[in-house]
C-alpha cells in the first residue's frame, strides 16, 4: 500500500458517525479508514493497545496517519501512547472534523509528511501535528 494507513480515534460515536458520512459522500465503503470509537470507560493504555492490536491484524502497516478529535483527551492520549512504542511509522493530526477527514481520504496516497501539509493548506491551519515526545538520553 503507497501512502498512509488512515485511523480515525475519536469519542464515541464521533469516529463511527464522520466513516459513516463520508460512506455517503464517497458513495461507497470505505473500509480503509481504520475507525475507533473510543469509550468513556476506556484509558489512554487500553486505547494505544487497541490501536497497536489493529495495527498488527493489518500486518503492520509502515506508515500509519491518525485523526482524533481533541488535544489531551483519551482518544489523542492513546494516540500518543502508540506513537510512543512505534515514532517511525506514526504521524497524525488532532482537530478533526468532516472536511479534514474528506481531504485525507482523498490524499491518502501522500506520505505522512506531504498529508499534514496538505491538510493544513486545505483547512486553514486549524489542526494541531501529533507527535511523540523526544526521546530522552
Amino acid at each position: 500500500m503507497s501512502g498512509c494507513c488512515l485511523f480515525l480515534v475519536c469519542h464515541a460515536p464521533l469516529a463511527s458517525a464522520l466513516h459513516a458520512v463520508a460512506c455517503h459522500g464517497f458513495g461507497r465503503s470505505l473500509s480503509d479508514v481504520e475507525v475507533l470509537d473510543v469509550l468513556s470507560s476506556q484509558g489512554p493504555d487500553q486505547v494505544g493497545q487497541a490501536l497497536e492490536s489493529r495495527w498488527r491484524e493489518l500486518g503492520k502497516p509502515k506508515a500509519v496517519f491518525f485523526l482524533t478529535d481533541m488535544i489531551g483527551a483519551t482518544p489523542y492520549n492513546g494516540v500518543l501512547s502508540f506513537m510512543n512504542s512505534y515514532p517511525d511509522i506514526a504521524q497524525g493530526v488532532a482537530g478533526v472534523s468532516l472536511p479534514v477527514l474528506l481531504r485525507a481520504i482523498t490524499y491518502r496516497s501522500l506520505n505522512q509528511c506531504e498529508l499534514i501539509a496538505k491538510l493544513g493548506e486545505d483547512t486553514g491551519h486549524y489542526l494541531q501535528t501529533i507527535s511523540p515526545p523526544p526521546a530522552s538520553g
